[in-house]
């Protein structure tokens, strides 16, 4: 048995004696492959970049690809790592929303997309096409809510009543960040016509 333990400490000295240049040169590799669509490819050269421990944003990039590939609870978990680095960036809980919902998590697609909504209107960073998303996202699944009401809490063990208010505050709050943002771009348009 001792042989085995002296073998496992052999190979992790290894892999934690890995060449910094080489780990960059995976990580570059694996952006251009995933921006080629070769995301098998991709993943390959993220493993190792991963293996070193660079950036977190190894993570989400790999994320991405077992996106394309349909891994999804392989993203869940990289994503997973990612909004435990940076929970503020409103993209990811989106982007694990749509994996979640892939493996038919619906209380934790809710959930993200809610959590997605909350961070989006703390964010300076704003994109009126995330809100057409989330919006479409969320009526989606209030029309499956709906259409398996009888049978919701056997098939996702959580309640109608439960899902069904997450996703109705969900799309209040839509609804309410529309309102200020087109208050503030027509106040912001008066202002402009008031200089000139």
């Amino acid at each position: 048995m001792k042989w085995f333990v002296n073998l496992g400490m052999q190979f992790k000295n290894k892999l934690s004696k890995s060449n910094p240049t080489q780990d960059l040169i995976d990580l570059k590799k694996g952006r251009q492959l995933y921006l080629a669509s070769k995301f098998h490819d991709a993943i390959l050269h993220l493993d190792v970049a991963v293996s070193s421990g660079l950036d977190i944003s190894v993570y989400e990039l790999r994320a991405k690809c077992f996106q394309k590939l349909n891994h999804h609870y392989k993203a869940i978990e990289d994503f997973d790592k990612v909004i435990e680095d940076n929970p503020l960036k409103f993209l990811n809980y989106y982007r694990r929303a749509i994996s979640k919902n892939a493996v038919f998590d619906l209380q934790g697609q809710i959930e993200d997309l809610h959590n997605c909504i909350y961070y989006y209107k703390k964010s300076k960073n704003i994109k009126s096409n995330i809100l057409k998303n989330l919006e479409r996202d969320l009526l989606t699944a209030e029309n499956y809510v709906d259409g398996i009401k009888n049978n919701i809490a056997s098939i996702h063990n959580v309640s109608y009543v439960e899902i069904k208010n997450l996703i109705t505050d969900c799309l209040i709050q839509i609804k309410r960040i529309k309102i200020r943002t087109r208050r503030f771009n027509s106040q912001r348009n008066r202002k402009i016509l008031l200089e000139s």
